[in-house]
């Protein structure tokens, strides 16, 4: 199955034979399943040397058989068990007081805590194998006690992806140590079950979960671009290339590239100090929509404006309204690969102006409606899954409301709520 030029030599550092770990990389596997395990060694490999309370790991099973095993451990994962990457699975299992899952569905406010003991979950192994896989990815906190009689949680978050083909799932992950909030959840609880501290509690032990999820979403849209620009240019001083420009057009692409990220994180980060004054909404879109022309005739899509009188003038900070209408059309024509209409109406009622964007494109998955607005999330190849974010920061600067629906007939529309004048920012 393996390409002439595809062994473990070939690989980086962190997949030679002295240190690499798993079987995947030495077994009679496809060349798909093993390109995908060696850039997550490498991805991971480069996320744990830098100082942070995350630790990595990329585990892997065989379809319809017990047992797991290791294709990468972070150096913090082992040295919490005091064990090497051929026994971590056994003594990570071994040591599970209880595995907890957190669910809303989504009619309530109130969480559900699903604890399952230790004991049980040998049994049910294979079950929640089969959801995993079929989701595609997978939350819980492990309750662990450590060979130093220590008692840890650690939440684990991981994606998991299956190759039919050899018979494998894949699925890298993280851990990350949420102890003090998981002991002050339990201290409450044998208190006083009937306060409602489960969900400040919860959302505080999400919070260090969300920035591992941040940081490694942060790490894997950087890395790509990084990579490549290295490896170009490692290559070009090792053999200088008699024509060297295309090299340099993708160097600086993906320089870029790397350049758009970094400021649209830098621009969902730091804070914004609205500066509102009287402006009219009308013009403002007119006046996007024309700096967007060239847009709008890159992807053959015709704008409409329709604009339901009378709408006065708004207190507003246009240029944060603007960039925010901006991230949602271009957003929308980026879904119109093959043309079509963008519709934009306007109308104003007692207290607010609605902008309401309807594109013709193929429309939000149902599985996605929730999580558009998501810093990273995004379904495109070259997109960094900041714009919507960015739109629904401005949006709620100016105590505004922005609601993102599919359209049954195709499409999606966008609207935009804007009071008529914005209080002091929060």
């Amino acid at each position: 199955m393996d390409a002439p030029n595809s062994n473990i030599a070939d690989t980086p550092d962190t997949c030679s034979p002295d240190s690499y770990c798993g079987r995947l990389l030495r077994g009679d596997y496809s060349d798909a399943l093993k390109d995908k395990v060696r850039e997550q060694i490498a991805a991971f490999f480069s996320f744990d040397q830098i100082d942070i309370p995350i630790m990595p790991y990329i585990s892997a099973w065989h379809l319809n058989q017990p047992g797991i095993w290791y294709e990468y451990v972070s150096r913090q994962f082992l040295a919490l068990f005091n064990c090497t990457p051929g026994t971590i699975a056994r003594a990570f299992c071994s040591a599970i007081l209880d595995r907890r899952e957190y669910k809303n569905n989504g009619e309530s406010p109130l969480i559900r805590e699903l604890v399952l003991p230790g004991p049980e979950i040998d049994g049910l192994r294979p079950v929640l194998r089969g959801k995993t896989s079929r989701a595609g990815t997978m939350e819980a906190i492990y309750k662990v006690r450590l060979p130093d009689m220590r008692t840890l949680w650690l939440k684990d978050w991981a994606s998991i992806t299956t190759f039919e083909q050899d018979g494998v799932c894949l699925s890298p992950g993280y851990l990350t140590d949420v102890s003090m909030e998981m002991l002050q959840k339990d201290q409450l609880s044998e208190q006083n079950a009937m306060v409602h501290r489960d969900k400040e509690l919860l959302v505080e032990a999400e919070r260090y979960a969300a920035l591992g999820q941040l940081s490694a979403q942060v790490f894997h849209e950087i890395r790509n671009p990084v990579l490549s620009i290295g490896g170009l240019a490692r290559r070009l001083l090792k053999k200088p290339a008699a024509e060297p420009q295309l090299f340099l057009e993708v160097i600086a692409k993906e320089a870029e590239r790397l350049e758009k990220i970094l400021n649209n994180l830098f621009d969902f980060t730091r804070r914004i100090d609205l500066a509102p004054r009287p402006s009219d909404p009308v013009l403002l879109v007119e006046r996007v929509i024309s700096l967007l022309q060239s847009d709008f005739d890159h992807y053959g899509v015709t704008a409409t404006l329709s604009v339901e009188r009378p709408v006065t003038e708004i207190s507003i900070d246009p240029e944060q309204i603007s960039l925010a209408l901006v991230h949602i059309i271009k957003n929308g024509l980026e879904a119109m690969i093959d043309g079509g209409r963008l519709d934009i109406t306007i109308k104003q009622t007692e207290t607010e102006v609605v902008i309401s964007i309807r594109d013709s494109g193929q429309g939000i998955h149902i599985g996605h409606k929730k999580r558009v607005t998501e810093p990273f999330f995004t379904t495109k190849v070259h997109g960094t899954g900041l714009g919507l974010s960015l739109a629904q920061k401005a949006i709620h600067l100016h105590q505004g409301v922005l609601a993102i629906s599919p359209i049954a007939s195709g499409g999606t529309e966008v609207t935009l709520s804007l009071p008529l004048a914005v209080g002091p920012t929060p």
